[in-house]
This record gives structure tokens, C-alpha cells and sequence, in this order.
């Protein structure tokens, strides 16, 4: 009776173990095909490889920062500035006593006229030459001041020496205006001319 007791203790035991061997295995096959692996922990297998991990480099530009790098940033070229569509060059100048005004070049901008001067003051005491006295007339009678927002023009002209800029006229010329008379007025100064100004005449306006 007891060897039979035995023998089925022995045979339940041997199920058991055969049902948990079992249970393993298909843990061990659903984790080979799902993680890649068999085993627990520094005892595991590894069955596929691990796609490596990709990475992503941008390259900045010269001179373009940290923003560059990173991808947000851009550069902004120089503001373009109007270039002339027609321009008439050559010297033209008129002196009085020891100051000389010279016109060097004239340029159509945009339609309206760019004069390019120099003025030499031969004498031992600087002149001021005020923009806002600048004015112009044309042989079609057409009358033009200075623009004080646009010109580039220092009033001021030091002693023996001389200074250069250009005067953008405030308006057009008409398709009759040919030529042009520049007047520099009140001119201030200890030696400056007599009356106070000089003035430029037969300055040819480009076509």
C-alpha cells in the first residue's frame, strides 16, 4: 500500500514538473521572438541585434552662430540702395575768393537728380556751407531745393581743405530741362565769399 502511495506521489510530482518545464519553454520562445532574448538578467541570450542609433548633424555656415547651428537662423544681406539709371560725369565749378565749388557728377535716381560736389576752401578760416540754403533751377524753369533727409553733405568745410558729398534735388526735371545752376547761399565764414554765395551754371542733367 505504501509503494503504491509512493509510485502516485511520484508520477503527480513528475506532471508537475513536466506542466512547469513546459510553461518555461513557451515563456522562453514568447520572449525570443518578442524582446530577442532568452534568459533572466546576466544569464540572457541575445538572439537579433539592436538597430544602432542614428543621429542627426547640421552644419552652421561660416560665421553663423549658435542659431545657424541649431537650425533658426538666417542672414540678412545689406539693404540694396537705388542704384543711378543714368549718370552724366565731367567738372564743373565756379570760384569766389578763396572757395571753390566743383560738381563732378550728376545721377538720375528714381527720376530725381543726385548732384556729387566738392568744395575747396583755399583760406586760413573754415566756412559752413548750411544744406538747407542749397537750391537749383533748371533752363525749363523749374526750381529745387536739397533734400535734408537724403543728401550726404557736411556744412562744413575746414581750413585749407575740402570736403565732398552729393545733394539729392527734391523733385524730377522735365523732359524739357537740359542744363542746371547750383547755388550754395549763405555761406558763413570769416573769409567767405562776398554776398555769401557761389553758384555753378551749365551743369548737363542726364538723358
Amino acid at each position: 500500500m505504501d509503494d503504491e502511495s509512493h509510485r502516485k506521489n511520484s508520477s503527480a510530482a513528475l506532471k508537475i514538473a513536466l506542466v512547469a518545464l513546459g510553461v518555461l519553454v513557451l515563456l522562453g520562445v514568447v520572449q525570443a521572438a518578442t524582446a530577442g532574448t532568452v534568459g533572466i538578467g546576466a544569464l540572457s541570450i541575445q538572439l537579433r541585434d539592436e538597430p544602432a542609433p542614428t543621429t542627426t548633424q547640421r552644419t552652421a555656415l561660416p560665421g553663423a552662430g549658435l542659431e545657424a547651428a541649431l537650425g533658426g537662423a538666417t542672414t540678412d544681406g545689406d539693404v540694396p540702395t537705388s542704384a543711378p539709371e543714368k549718370v552724366v560725369t565731367g567738372s564743373w565749378k565756379q570760384a569766389r575768393g578763396l572757395l571753390t565749388v566743383e560738381v563732378t557728377k550728376v545721377e538720375s535716381v528714381s527720376g530725381r537728380l543726385r548732384v556729387h560736389v566738392t568744395a575747396i576752401n583755399a583760406s586760413t578760416s573754415k566756412m559752413d556751407m548750411p544744406l538747407a540754403s542749397v537750391s537749383a533751377t533748371d533752363d525749363a524753369g523749374l526750381d529745387y531745393t536739397a533734400s535734408l533727409s537724403t543728401s550726404k553733405w557736411s556744412a562744413s568745410v575746414p581750413k585749407g581743405n575740402s570736403t565732398s558729398g552729393y545733394l539729392e534735388l527734391n523733385q524730377r526735371p522735365g523732359p524739357d530741362s537740359g542744363v542746371l545752376t547750383l547755388t550754395f547761399a549763405g555761406i558763413v565764414g570769416q573769409l567767405a565769399p562776398t554776398g555769401g554765395s557761389v553758384s555753378v551754371s551749365g551743369i548737363p542733367l542726364p538723358k
